[in-house]
């Protein structure tokens, strides 16, 4: 009969396959006690061991072996990446992963097998960027970076290629932030933990995104995808007079002389280089959405040359439509702004976005807010932005009423702001000008003058569309709109002008619920009830009929049925 099992026994151990460094198979690990020897403590114990001397470096072996079961142990898995991670960092600092001349040829084989255990310990933590425990991914991102700092601190030489070779950990480290799809939160930390904070690593990070989006071909979309969210997630290039000073390697920059890392101009090149390199690649229409998004504040800034690339970018990006348009449009006036860009055609393509679309687009208030910032020069030609308010007026009376509301005070500022487009509101007849140039009689004893509206609606050039020997009668017309809202607010145009301005950020967010909401939360005053715009009649369809009368049509339809039932 077979003896039972007591608690005290220990259990085998799953061998693992990673050679040892005597090439021979890997033993059993030393058997625990049943005194209750915890794990934190035992791999404490095996740390201890591997720091003593080349005799205890097969435990690297083992301690890998538990950060490959985090699924089973992440308890475990974790306090073992963290001690391998102590235990690297210090032979690293000891230079045991560096083949010196005089080395023999085992310890060669020492140095040479060490190095593939670091690549083991790399590759089994980046499996954990992207993961869906945050816990774990933060904890994988920690851990690698002071890997890095470990490569990076070993001299000018050796630092430089830990940051700059494709089978470092950084390098590696960016590549797998670019291509994993569900690592946003990774990428977030990275670059407001590490990038920004640190000269260095903000400057390698510009240089290994370039070499990726070089080097990958497949997936390159999603490629392209990681590496403008990462990218967006760093501050914008910092100002002329910066001096970079602060460093994530322990090798300080400016004990070489003439090191290219304190140069500000070396920064933004780099920058630049990364753009146009993202750029070029195969954009989706949200990668590039994303970019026009990100171009007034960290992209433009680094392009103080070669703005020609950037029009041809933004240009085919407006001529993709829609939104992007409108974003494209905001980064093309930034360069003329503040770069000096040449762009005559920037009012007309403003001009062709004012469609009926515009004024029901979930989009409409940022539109707004950039229509108000374009035009918000006193200098633009009066005819210029008489065709943009009387567009707006046509487009006004199909647009809802939370538009509505927001056009009415814009028209009231500009007109206030150009007195020349007063007569857009108050043109007294004369008989010379164009717009009371046909008259027709009807009856005998009276004449009404037909006017024509020389405003051309179809005309795509705002200097010639003729709004400005126009008037604003839509706006007329919009007294006598169906929200009472609209109808009040329309009819400060026909009163004096003596507000200063409107603050057109209170009218910007209106919307059908908005405007009910404020109508139903107004508390009525008063001996009068609510007033209504209809009336309860006394009849419906059919009429009072009197003695000797026939019902019409409807009405005997109508008396059929209800005697029929």
């Amino acid at each position: 009969m077979p003896g039972t099992v007591t608690n005290s026994a220990v259990r085998k151990r799953k061998r693992d396959d990673a050679p040892k460094m005597d090439g021979t198979k890997p033993r059993k690990a030393p058997k625990t006690t049943s005194t209750g020897q915890s794990t934190q403590t035992r791999i404490l114990h095996l740390e201890e061991q591997i720091l003593q001397g080349r005799e205890h470096y097969n435990n690297i072996v083992e301690l890998q072996s538990l950060v490959q079961r985090y699924e089973a142990k992440p308890r475990m898995a974790t306090l073992a990446a963290v001690g391998l991670c102590r235990v690297f960092c210090r032979l690293i600092a000891a230079e045991a992963l560096v083949r010196t001349g005089s080395a023999t040829a085992g310890e060669a084989q020492v140095v040479q097998w060490l190095k593939g255990r670091l690549r083991e310990y790399d590759e089994s933590l980046l499996t954990w960027i992207g993961s869906p425990e945050a816990a774990q991914e933060s904890t994988s991102l920690t851990l690698l970076m002071r890997i890095v700092k470990a490569e990076t601190s070993q001299g000018s030489k050796r630092s430089e290629q830990a940051w700059r070779t494709e089978t470092s950990t950084f390098f590696k480290l960016i590549q797998a932030l670019l291509e994993r799809t569900n690592a946003d939160g990774a990428r977030q930390e990275f670059g407001e933990k590490y990038a920004d904070e640190y000269d260095d690593v903000r400057f390698y990070t510009f240089l290994a995104v370039k070499q990726v989006l070089k080097t990958s071909s497949a997936h390159s979309e999603e490629i392209v995808g990681g590496a403008v969210d990462l990218l967006s997630h760093m501050e914008s290039p910092p100002d002329s007079d910066y001096q970079p000073q602060t460093w994530y390697s322990a090798d300080a920059p400016s004990s070489v002389p003439n090191n290219p890392l304190l140069s500000l101009a070396t920064h933004r090149k780099a920058a630049q280089e990364t753009w146009l390199a993202i750029f070029r690649s195969p954009l989706t229409k949200d990668n590039r959405k994303r970019l026009l998004t990100l171009a007034t504040s960290q992209i433009l800034p680094n392009f103080s040359t070669r703005l020609e690339l950037l029009a041809d970018f933004l240009t085919d990006s407006f001529n993709a439509g829609g939104s992007l348009s409108l974003l494209a449009l905001n980064s093309i006036f930034h360069l003329i702004t503040h770069q000096n860009l040449d762009y005559p055609e920037f009012y007309t393509k403003l001009y062709s976005l004012l469609d009926e679309d515009i004024l029901h687009s979930k989009h409409r208030s940022r539109f707004f807010r950039l229509l108000e910032m374009f035009l918000r020069s006193e200098h633009l030609p009066a005819a210029l932005v008489a065709s943009f308010v009387k567009r707006l007026a046509r487009l006004s009376l199909q647009a809802p009423p939370g538009a509505i509301v927001w056009i009415v005070p814009w028209v009231y500022n500009y007109v206030k702001g150009h007195p020349s487009l007063g007569f857009l509101l108050h043109r007294p007849h004369h008989p010379a000008h164009r717009i009371y140039s046909t008259q027709s009689k009807q009856g005998s004893d009276s004449a009404t003058m037909a006017v024509k509206d020389p405003f051309n609606m179809l005309e795509s050039n705002p200097n010639i569309t003729g709004a400005i020997d126009s008037s604003l009668w839509e706006l007329e017309t919009l007294q006598s709109h169906y929200h009472p809202n609209v109808a009040t607010l329309a009819r400060i145009l026909g009163e004096q002008f003596t507000k200063r301005e409107y603050v057109l950020e209170d009218f910007l967010d209106h919307s059908y619920a908005s405007l009910v909401g404020q109508e139903l939360g107004r508390e009525v005053s008063g001996k009068k009830g609510v007033e209504v715009e209809w009336a309860i009649p006394k009849r419906i369809v059919m009429e009072e009929v009197g003695e000797g009368q026939e019902l019409n049509g409807v009405g005997r339809l109508l008396t059929g049925a209800l005697e029929a039932m």
